[in-house]
């Protein structure tokens, strides 16, 4: 393992949990300055609730442990981009598979998640994205590199349209809409790391070798930006107009007021009639790294 050449002149991350009583944070990230990589994972609860990790959900518990295994593969410069994600996957799920009580999951109860990696070692800026979370590359020229996977965007929206008209048409609310239109969504959560869905992490590992990968010169870029689809909800809500301006407000040192922003907006459209979404408000996390240049 090497450190990185590359000058950081700052690295930061910052969390909300969603709303909802009893609710746990199934984001995780964290970085190492020093090995010159980040990695931010959004967990996701199988479908059923069902839980066997003590004290904690299953989706927060694979966040961690699946970001914790990433960072100290990504570490190493020798390692490539979709081999950390491999090794890293493989590893999480072999813990997993310990806890007593795995081997009864049914495959929609297992936890899951969308990753994204962020790695600077010498002359390279790297991306690694799978799922749907949103990474944000800064130039020196000022322009920015937006990356993101809208393939489960796209399936989760269709449900949210169905929601509205599920809702409207039978003068119910839109968690009452959800409730019913519960097979659909676990249609599309059987997707998962099928040729004909999307591809996300899970302990399955069948999607760990389709991360996007994505390379830059070091010497061109000033500022990394990432995460999860919660803090991207921005963007929707109409805190921000796209994810470059919010990579450039966090960049400005204004993330948190942004994820104030963005959470009255979620109130004020608690009931999910404006923006048409699953619920009030979801887990929202970004790390922001910056380079002196």
């Amino acid at each position: 393992m090497t450190a990185s050449d590359t000058h950081l002149a700052n690295c930061e991350t910052h969390t909300w949990t969603g709303s909802g009583v009893g609710r746990v944070n199934e984001d995780y990230a964290l970085f190492d300055e020093r090995l010159g990589c980040a990695v931010l994972v959004d967990g996701a609860t199988g479908l059923t609730k069902a839980n066997i990790v003590p004290g904690t959900s299953d989706a927060a518990w694979y966040a961690r442990t699946l970001s914790e295994r990433l960072l100290v593969h990504l570490a190493d410069p020798k390692t490539t981009m979709t081999d950390a994600f491999v090794a890293a996957g493989r590893e999480a799920a072999e813990a997993f598979r310990t806890i007593p009580g795995a081997e009864k999951l049914a495959r929609i109860d297992e936890p899951n998640g969308s990753v994204v990696a962020l790695r600077w070692q010498g002359d390279r800026v790297q991306v690694g994205l799978l799922g749907d979370c949103t990474a944000v590359v800064t130039m020196r020229d000022a322009a920015a590199v937006e990356l993101h996977d809208a393939t489960l965007t796209l399936l989760d929206d269709q449900n949210y349209e169905r929601m509205y008209r599920y809702a409207t048409e039978r003068g119910t609310t839109m968690a009452e809409a959800r409730k019913a239109l519960n097979p659909r969504f676990i249609e599309n959560r059987l997707k998962m790391n099928e040729p004909d869905g999307y591809w996300a992490a899970d302990v399955s590992c069948r999607g760990m070798a389709h991360v996007l990968c994505h390379e830059f010169s070091s010497s061109e870029v000033v500022g990394l930006f990432a995460c999860s689809d919660g803090y991207a909800a921005a963007v929707d809500m109409g805190v921000v107009g796209s994810a470059a301006e919010l990579a450039r407000r966090v960049a400005l040192g204004e993330g948190e007021a942004v994820g104030g922003e963005l959470r009255a907006a979620e109130e004020l459209d608690a009931g999910c009639w404006r923006v048409h979404r699953s619920k009030t408000s979801d887990d929202a996390t970004y790390v922001h790294v910056s380079f002196a240049r």
